[in-house]
C-alpha cells in the first residue's frame, strides 16, 4: 500500500514571525473582505482568517460576475502577499526538519507539502532552506478553491502521490479539520499554541523528530 506524508509549511517546517500577528492578521483580514464586497453577515462569528475567505470565495463564486471574481482574487492576493512574503523572508528552519525528512526519505516514503500560502512564498522557503527536493507534490493556495480547514489540498496532495493511506503532519486546529475530513492519519506537532490538542488528533508529538517512528510504525503494520 502507498504511503505518504504530508506536511504543512509554516510553523511545522519552518518558523515564521507570523504566529507574533495572528490577531492583527484577521483583523486586517476580516476589513479587506468588507471593502471588497463581501457582507458582514457572511463573516459574522467566524474568527480564523482561512475560515473568512473560504466563506468569502464561495459568496464571490455564487454572487459576482466573472469579472468581479477576477477583481476579488487579484486584490486579495495583493494583500496576502504583504504578509506572506515577509513571513518567508523572515522564517528560519526548526533544527529537527531536515534529519526528519532525511529519515523518512531513507524509509522510501512519499512526501508532499499542503499550505495555505502562496507558491511564491513557498519558493522562498524553499531558497533559504533548501527543503524544496524532499516534496513530490507541492499544494499552495493558487491550486485550490479552498483552503485547510478544508480537506481539498490533502487529497490533491495524495492523490498526486498515489498515496492510498496517508499522514498529515501540522500545528494547527484547521489541520486537525482537515486531515479527519480527508480520511488522513493526523500528527500535530506541540509548537507555541495548542487549540489543535482539543481536537483529539491521531497523534500530539513535542518534535518533528518523533514522525518517522509513528510512520515506520504503520508500514510495519501494513506489511503484517
Amino acid at each position: 500500500m502507498a504511503v505518504a506524508v504530508l506536511f504543512d509549511l509554516e510553523e511545522t517546517l519552518v518558523e515564521t514571525p507570523w504566529i507574533s500577528h495572528v490577531a492583527e492578521f484577521r483583523t486586517a483580514t476580516r476589513k479587506r473582505l468588507l471593502t471588497l464586497g463581501i457582507p458582514q453577515n457572511v463573516l459574522e462569528g467566524v474568527e480564523r482568517s482561512t475560515v473568512m475567505r473560504n466563506k468569502a470565495v464561495e459568496y464571490v463564486q455564487s454572487r459576482f460576475a466573472e469579472p468581479e471574481q477576477e477583481t476579488f482574487v487579484h486584490e486579495m492576493e495583493r494583500f496576502l502577499k504583504a504578509y506572506e512574503l515577509d513571513a518567508a523572508h523572515n522564517s528560519k528552519l526548526f533544527p529537527e526538519t531536515v534529519p526528519t525528512l532525511e529519515k523518512l526519505r531513507a524509509m522510501n516514503v512519499s512526501m508532499g507539502l499542503v499550505t495555505n500560502t502562496s507558491r511564491e512564498a513557498v519558493d522562498i522557503d524553499f531558497r533559504l532552506h533548501g527543503i524544496g527536493g524532499y516534496f513530490s507534490s507541492v499544494v499552495t493556495r493558487e491550486r485550490v478553491t479552498k483552503l485547510k480547514p478544508d480537506p481539498e489540498g490533502i487529497i490533491l496532495a495524495a492523490k498526486e502521490l498515489g498515496a492510498k493511506r496517508f499522514f498529515m503532519v501540522g500545528d494547527l486546529a484547521l489541520d486537525v479539520h482537515a486531515s479527519k475530513a480527508a480520511n488522513a492519519i493526523c500528527i500535530i506537532v506541540k509548537r507555541s499554541h495548542g487549540d489543535a490538542l482539543n481536537l483529539n488528533p491521531d497523534y500530539y508529538v513535542e518534535s518533528l523528530s518523533e514522525v518517522p517512528a509513528i510512520v515506520g510504525k504503520h508500514l510495519e503494520a501494513t506489511q503484517c
